[in-house]
């Protein structure tokens, strides 16, 4: 399964929006609502492993904000990944365990 069928997953159990991390909240695209991490909750998550270009390997996590908002953050597993995606998926994670 590639991201693009990860995603399509996502969209059909009704993860429809996109989120995006920035500084110390998330945003929504097409919201105007910003989140703070402790407003968030990872539902489920699942990864792309290519087997060739390690470059290529992803995450997307799927996510529901306490107002019911649905979404997917897509974290790539590489020394490439945003700070800010990094921490909040930390943040998460340590909320849930």
């Amino acid at each position: 399964m590639n991201l693009s069928d990860l995603q399509d997953m996502a969209k059909t159990r009704g993860f429809s929006h996109i989120f995006s991390a920035s500084g110390s909240f998330v945003m929504c695209d097409g919201k105007q609502a910003k989140y703070h991490a402790d407003d968030l909750t990872i539902i489920d998550s699942r990864s792309v492993d290519s087997g060739t270009d390690p470059g290529d390997d992803a995450t997307l996590y799927m996510i529901e904000a306490k107002d019911g908002t649905r979404g997917m953050l897509i974290v790539p597993d590489s020394f490439h990944t945003d700070r800010n995606k990094a921490d909040l998926v930390d943040h998460l994670r340590r909320k849930h365990s």
